[in-house]
């Protein structure tokens, strides 16, 4: 389970480096590059479909 974790973490890290610093710091992420990572990463948690109102 420790592997588990480890690897979620590294890639959690791996796409927020993906995102931050193409605009300034590269250990932050601004309003643009949060919007971005959002956008591309979690579509499927940004999207509401009729089911799911009910």
């Amino acid at each position: 389970m420790c592997a588990n974790l480890q690897g979620a973490m590294e890639d959690l890290i791996a796409v927020f480096h993906r995102y931050s610093g193409k605009e300034g710091d590269k250990y932050k992420l601004n309003n643009k590059e949060l919007k971005n990572l959002l956008q591309e990463e979690l579509t499927d948690f940004l999207t509401v479909t009729p089911k799911q109102l009910m």
